[in-house]
């Protein structure tokens, strides 16, 4: 596929800011268990090629798009198997805290679930934002929006929560630069083999 010389420009504009936010997730890569290069989606899926058919299926499941549930992953662990604040009881890839994984557990009767594990973190990403949906009325594809709930729960993005906090703003920000990125170099992936 082909992409116009302004889809082109954007997404060079795109990396590139993401580049400049992007100190953090070189330090956390040089940890270990992340993708070589966390800021392409196709270069992700070429080196853990069992992550894109997790995502895949859970985006199937829920109908939730593959780079808005690849960006909120993104934002919150870098692809760290083990990631954890230390502050919260927020855990692995998706940094679900305690609480909500196990509504999430027993509302999608994943009961085996593991969030250091990146099909049931996957899943998680996409049954959360189907929650958001039907709780905030929230359209799939605004990644912005999503990760403010995402981040603030449901009851705190109704409250505006977030307005307050710059850090949480520039979050988003990041998320929907990335989830858009992600989209165009997902249309460029190499197709998957059988």
């Amino acid at each position: 596929m082909r992409f116009s010389p302004f889809a082109r420009m954007a997404g060079i504009a795109i990396l590139s800011l993401l580049a400049a936010c992007g100190e953090r997730d070189r330090s956390v890569a040089q940890r270990g268990d992340a993708p070589t290069n966390t800021l392409n989606i196709c270069a992700i899926f070429a080196e853990r090629p069992h992550w894109r058919s997790d995502v895949e299926t859970a985006s199937l499941r829920y109908g939730t798009p593959v780079p808005v549930m690849m960006g909120i992953m993104w934002r919150e662990s870098r692809f760290q198997q083990h990631a954890s604040p230390g502050t919260t009881s927020a855990y692995g890839y998706a940094q679900a805290i305690d609480a909500t994984w196990d509504w999430y557990k027993d509302s999608s009767g994943n009961r085996n679930a593991r969030r250091d594990n990146f099909a049931d973190a996957a899943d998680f990403v996409g049954w959360y934002m189907t929650q958001t949906g039907r709780q905030n009325g929230l359209d799939f594809t605004d990644s912005f929006a999503h990760y403010l709930a995402y981040h603030e729960g449901h009851r705190g993005f109704a409250q505006g929560t977030y307005w307050q906090k710059e850090f949480l703003l520039n979050a988003a920000s990041q998320v929907q630069m990335m989830s858009g990125a992600y989209a165009l170099q997902l249309n460029a992936c190499p197709s998957r083999t059988a």
